[in-house]
């Protein structure tokens, strides 16, 4: 058990919540308001975001109430509504009895205001006053009430069925590979204008040629990882080889074809040194690599939940 899963199960115990640790999600009732908590990203695990689904005939949650609400509860970086979810954000905590006082006192806060206000709890889609429960809706979180899951996840499962039929489209995928690592060779360009060679130029040239090619080539799959993968390297060669031609172009006052084709022979002849060149190279395939490893690897968790959708504290699906 990791020291994360160990913390939130000692949170859930002291706090009155029960544990999903297949999701990291802490639910439970309280005052008659369904609530989930979790880390919204799982990079701050103990940075929690506290959900619910309720209705006000007085109206929604505005900015005012927000400020004046995080001014009063310190511990908490913002209270917001959207349709019918409020959605509270604590400030990242990472000592256990902080966390406990801070998640109790912040919903103790929360949901005096929502009860003075007159809010009362609903579900998320239809906004109907009843009971509902959480459910873990393509890695995302809701409040539904028992008709609504149900369509929900008849809505999921004809999806995924589509998406599984629906064949690769393998010249598609190759130029919305080529496409989207256009973007990615704009962005090193760019960069490396301002004299600069930014992480940011290889997350984004692994981002948008997956991205590229899933968009045009119907699906992501082993086959297509692998050609954004060398559709990734050979425009990072590019990119770079264009900026070489840029700074030529300027310095020399020559055109910009004319720059490009002189990029060889001045490695070459020493006026362009090569351990600049290859260093500059070397290190943009590593922010390349970099983006992209962790991106695909994304983007498969992405596709393995596509056809999850289960109840929160329930095995997933």
């Amino acid at each position: 058990m990791s020291k994360i899963t160990q913390n939130y199960d000692q949170l859930a115990m002291a706090s009155g919540f029960r544990y999903d640790r297949e999701r990291n999600v802490l639910y439970g009732l309280r005052e008659g308001f369904e609530l989930l908590v979790y880390a919204s990203d799982e990079r701050n695990p103990y940075c929690l975001t506290v959900t619910l689904s309720a209705r006000s005939p007085m109206g929604a949650l505005g900015k005012e109430d927000n400020r004046l609400f995080t001014k009063n509860e310190r511990q908490v970086i913002s209270l917001s509504q959207e349709g019918n979810l409020i959605k509270m954000v604590l400030k990242n905590t990472p000592k256990q009895e902080k966390l406990r006082e801070n998640l109790n006192n912040a919903i103790a806060a929360m949901l005096a205001l929502l009860r003075s206000k007159g809010f009362a709890p609903c579900c998320q889609l239809c906004g109907q006053q009843m009971e509902t429960a959480g459910y873990d809706t393509k890695g995302g979180y809701m409040h539904l009430c028992p008709d609504c899951a149900g369509r929900m996840r008849q809505d999921v499962a004809l999806t995924t069925q589509h998406k599984k039929r629906k064949g690769e489209n393998l010249v598609g995928g190759i130029v919305g590979a080529l496409l989207g690592s256009v973007i990615g060779v704009i962005c090193i360009i760019f960069f490396s204008q301002l004299g600069r060679v930014a992480v940011i130029s290889g997350i984004v040239m692994a981002v948008c040629t997956m991205k590229g090619y899933e968009m045009l080539g119907g699906k992501l799959t082993k086959k297509g990882i692998v050609i954004s993968f060398l559709m990734m390297l050979i425009m990072t060669y590019i990119g770079d080889r264009l900026d070489w031609a840029i700074i030529i172009a300027r310095e020399w006052e020559v055109d910009f074809f004319t720059g490009f084709q002189y990029v060889p022979s001045l490695i070459q002849e020493g006026i362009i040194e090569g351990s600049n060149y290859w260093g500059n190279l070397a290190l943009l395939y590593i922010f390349t690599i970099g983006g992209a490893i962790p991106t695909s690897i994304s983007i498969v968790k992405e596709h393995k939940k596509e056809g999850e959708f289960g109840q929160i504290g329930s095995p997933g699906m």
